[in-house]
């Protein structure tokens, strides 16, 4: 019994197989790929609508919304927010930092909305020194988080609003 001989030929498959019908299966594996994804991210969307539906509405109060200047010779220097809170941070501060600035303008935004799922304290380097030196502050801002209980090491630097909102939201789970 003698096998058949295969012969290869020196073609390359671009020429054997139409371009146009590539190019079209490319487009439908794509286009399925998109579809696919988009139906997933649809599905996500939904599911968060249900559990935003579920949760009955947050009443913030008044008084958690603003913040309570105590002083410059005070440690902390200002306070804000929730006491019974979850979430609670010491920010250590600099007159003279533009980030500070800008962080306390962020917190600003948060506290109305927000302010009833954490607690702040303001620290100022110059006058709480006793307190940036337990914490060894280098530089400032300079977050000492403690969430649930359980303090966090320090977060140095300027956080954006989304970063905080999302912090606070996970950590309070009402949100």
């Amino acid at each position: 019994m003698r096998l058949p001989k295969i012969i290869w030929t020196e073609q390359q498959i671009f020429k054997k197989t139409p371009l146009f019908l590539v190019v079209l299966v490319t487009m439908f594996i794509g286009f399925d790929v998109y579809i696919n994804l988009n139906i997933k991210n649809k599905g996500q969307d939904i599911s968060q609508i249900e559990k935003a539906i579920e949760k009955p509405p947050r009443v913030i109060t008044e008084q958690f919304g603003k913040k309570i200047e105590l002083g410059e010779k005070n440690c902390p220097n200002s306070k804000a927010g929730n006491p019974d809170a979850p979430l609670q941070f010491k920010l250590f501060e600099s007159e003279t930092c533009p980030y500070c600035v800008a962080q306390n303008k962020v917190l600003d935004q948060i506290l109305p909305e927000y302010g009833d799922l954490f607690y702040g304290e303001w620290y100022d380097l110059s006058s709480c020194v006793e307190e940036a030196q337990q914490y060894k502050i280098s530089g400032v801002p300079t977050f000492i988080f403690t969430a649930r209980g359980i303090e966090k090491p320090s977060t140095y630097g300027f956080l954006d609003k989304q970063q905080l909102t999302d912090y606070i939201c996970n950590v309070s789970e009402q949100c």
